[in-house]
């Protein structure tokens, strides 16, 4: 077995174990379904191992935030018209940490 025919092995061996979810102890196991796997793919065989995909789930939209009305203080006149949506400020800049000098 060449070097070269080694390291082919090596790097299918481990994309198995990886595909797995890197089980413990099931090494020799790996080494040789990827010896395999190579041996078919020089005779020109299809790959017959299970092909296993990860389906996520969409994400969710997020709802717009609203605004409650505030329930003490005089109230402004708000129009009936625009939706309470809160507007999308930047965050407020922060004023950058100082250290303390310590003086003995």
């Amino acid at each position: 077995m060449g070097v070269d025919n080694e390291q082919r092995i090596r790097e299918r061996a481990y994309a198995i174990w990886l595909d797995e979810g890197c089980p413990h102890g099931r090494d020799s196991e790996h080494w040789l379904r990827a010896e395999q796997a190579l041996a078919d793919d020089a005779a020109g065989l299809p790959d017959l191992s299970p092909v296993v995909a990860e389906v996520k789930a969409p994400r969710k939209a997020a709802a717009p935030k609203t605004v409650a009305p505030k329930a003490a203080g005089p109230s402004k006149s708000v129009k009936a018209e625009e939706p309470a949506v809160a507007a999308a400020e930047p965050p407020k800049a922060r004023k950058p940490r100082v250290r303390k000098t310590v003086t003995a």
